[in-house]
């Protein structure tokens, strides 16, 4: 490794502890805005950092689907609601202003929850029509075993601690149903196996990752969160067979 890919990687694993530190900072005390911004910035400056450490020129066009208030420079962002960080209004269940196979990359982040079943597969549908061949989609949604689990059957204090505090959730029967309803924003929320049987049924070829990591450099370090309830997936749009 050349002495610049050194420095560059000692300085994303600094960035990387911090990121965790903020992750921990928000998740473990009361809401706090400040953190919340600083999160963002480093989360921005570790992609300028991979970006500049990367060999290989980043593909386009990329779509950030569903991104909210979270904008990221360089790709499309779409959202059903117009906000600040806003390029395209989308509802994207009913489709997607995009040519079949022209998209490189698609990053979604909490959104198919916000749908139900039905609009959660259209979705995909059109996913994989507007990706290119090798094209990549990222999707990050809560884990309905983990909810189940941790919050439930575990009981675990820290995440009943974090919807006491943010959800005004008391004992574990009320914090999983508000992860699950969300006052009534969240319609559907699926287990690994359920999404990736609907992702494989669509036509993706499936793969679990870990937070911020991927094997294409234009997918790392764009998620939110990582509190251990949260599945992140990347699906992949088959290349043609040769005719």
């Amino acid at each position: 490794m050349s002495s610049r890919g050194t420095h560059g990687a000692s300085e994303l694993a600094v960035i990387e502890r911090r990121l965790r530190t903020l992750q921990d900072a928000y998740y473990d005390h009361e809401k706090d805005d400040a953190v919340i911004l600083e999160y963002l910035r480093t989360l921005a400056q570790a992609r300028a950092l991979a970006v500049r450490e990367a060999s290989a020129v980043f593909a386009s066009p990329r779509l950030h689907l569903g991104c909210g208030d979270h904008r990221l420079e360089g790709w499309y962002n779409a959202d059903i609601l117009l906000g600040p960080a806003v390029d395209l209004l989308v509802d994207a269940p009913g489709g997607l202003p995009f040519p079949d196979d022209s998209l490189a990359f698609i990053h979604s982040e909490d959104l198919l929850e916000h749908v139900d079943l039905s609009g959660g597969t259209a979705i995909l549908r059109e996913c994989i029509r507007t990706l290119r061949p090798g094209g990549v989609m990222r999707v990050l949604t809560p884990d309905l075993r983990a909810l189940v689990d941790r919050l439930y059957n575990r009981r675990e204090p820290r995440h009943l601690g974090w919807c006491a505090r943010h959800l005004s959730a008391e004992g574990p029967c009320e914090s999983l149903n508000m992860h699950l309803r969300m006052d009534g924003e969240h319609r559907f929320v699926y287990d690994e196996e359920h999404l990736r049987a609907l992702l494989e049924k669509t036509g993706f070829l499936v793969r679990a990752v870990r937070y911020n990591e991927s094997p294409h450099p234009e997918l790392r370090y764009l998620d939110l969160r990582d509190f251990g309830l949260n599945l992140f997936l990347e699906a992949v749009k088959p290349e043609r067979a040769a005719v």
